[in-house]
Formats: structure tokens, sequence, C-alpha cells
């Protein structure tokens, strides 16, 4: 799109130097308020905005600039998600569903304003729901999204590790000879994930050359003997794969992960 139309779908910035940026809404009744809003624009044109409070993360992905409403759900690229205090991350991806709308944008100021309310999905254990949501005056300038300990990471991996939570504390992504390699951790337990850079949406039986599922703990690796890794999407900036493996002495079930490389 050019960026002359894109500009023209920003509204005027008004004088805002009297608000504070914010990002709130209700979450299965409740009230949740981000004490830090912010956001970035991604390479492919993708905007990211993300509400912390000291146990909480709220996320909104939109795949573009233009004021409206983005829908969430089974097929789509635009998603929610939301961590609890326990680390439990629930997503619209893929099963849940809602809207992101996007009211006002600042081209000038590098801000955005809008509504969301949604369905997110913790797979195969609950449901989560987020209504009258709202972000105001979020700029998309902070170079990076945070999580509640101040740590930049790549994204977010989570899955059951022998009947055990695994909600990675640090994810790193990078591609390597072609590979989106993708790595989640736990003090010295690790989850690690291979995909073709070009993968496009679909599901490969493990081994399969190219897809690659390990798990290491206390220095010792274990290759994947047996599994599925599902591509749901891969644009060339952000993947979002579901898995699931066995080793030789572990199980590996309930995987997902989603990271911007």
């Amino acid at each position: 799109m050019p960026l002359l139309f894109i500009t023209l779908l920003f509204m005027a910035c008004e004088d805002t130097e009297t608000n504070s940026p914010a990002l709130q809404g209700e979450v299965n009744n409740s009230f949740f308020k981000a004490s830090d809003a912010r956001g970035v624009q991604n390479e492919d044109g993708s905007f990211t905005l993300q509400g912390i409070n000291e146990d909480q993360i709220l996320t909104l992905h939109i795949n573009g600039p233009q004021l409206g409403r983005y829908s969430l759900g089974q097929g789509q690229t635009n998603f929610a998600t939301y961590e609890d205090a326990d680390g439990n991350l629930y997503s619209t991806s893929p099963d849940g569903h809602g809207s992101i709308e996007l009211t006002q944008g600042c081209d000038s100021c590098g801000s955005l304003t809008g509504n969301f309310s949604f369905v997110a999905i913790r797979s195969g254990i609950d449901t989560l729901t987020v209504n009258k949501g709202f972000f105001f005056d979020v700029s998309y300038l902070q170079g990076g999204l945070i999580d509640p300990s101040g740590q930049v990471n790549a994204g977010t991996l989570e899955a059951s590790v022998d009947d055990l939570d695994f909600i990675a504390v640090t994810i790193e992504s990078e591609v390597i000879d072609g590979s989106i390699v993708i790595t989640g951790a736990i003090d010295e337990s690790f989850i690690t994930i291979k995909i073709p850079v070009d993968a496009i949406s679909s599901s490969h039986p493990l081994p399969e050359a190219g897809y690659v599922a390990n798990y290491t703990v206390d220095g010792v690796t274990e290759e994947a003997e047996s599994g599925l890794i599902s591509v749901n999407y891969n644009n060339g900036d952000v993947t979002l794969v579901f898995f699931q493996f066995n080793t030789a002495n572990h199980s590996i079930t309930a995987g997902r992960t989603r990271v911007s490389y």
C-alpha cells in the first residue's frame, strides 16, 4: 500500500499532553489496568501492543495501520493473548474469537487508540473472556516489548513436560542456515523447535527432514522420536507453531510458541 494512502488513513493527532497512555479492560469480570502500555511497529507493517502490570500481560496484534475492525480467531493473523499471574497463557489463535478496533492513529507521534474484546483459550484447559477493553495513545516507538521481570524476549513458548507446566522464562529465536530455531528455557531445562524459514501452514510428523524438536535437562539433550509440529502461520517476520513430541524419557504435550525472528 502506498505510504501516502497509509498516512491518510491515520487521523490527525490531537493535543494529548495532559493524558497518559492507557490499556485496560475486564478480564473474566475483573478489572485489568496496565501500569505500562507500549508497542512496536513490526517490519511487515503490523503492530503489537502490550499492557503490563506487576503480574499480568495483555498483548494485541493487528496486521496493519488502517482504521477499522480486525477479526481474531481461526485463520486470522491478528491475535490477542493474556498471561495471568501464574504464567498461564490464553490466546485467540487458533480457537478463540473477538476483534480489535483501531479508531485513531497518530502517524507523526507514533501512537494508536482503539478498543477490543475477545475470548481466548488455554488449549484443552480453560477459557477466558475480555470485555470493555480499550487502549489510548499507546506509543509504538518504544523499541521492544517486555515481560514483568523486565526481560526482552522473542515471544512466548509454553508446553507440558511430563504433565508439568513448562512456561519459558526466556525465549530466543534466530535464523540459522535457512531454519528458524526457537529455544525456550526455564533454569537448566530447554525446549528447542526448528522449522524451515519458508515453512507454510501445515503439519509435519516427527521425525521429518527440516523439522526438529528436542528437550534438554541437566545438560542432556533428547531428540524427538515421535510427535508432530504444526505451523499455524509464518509470515516472514512472525511464526506461530504448535507441537507435541516424545523423547526416550520425556513426553512434551500441548506445546505452542509464537516468536518474532
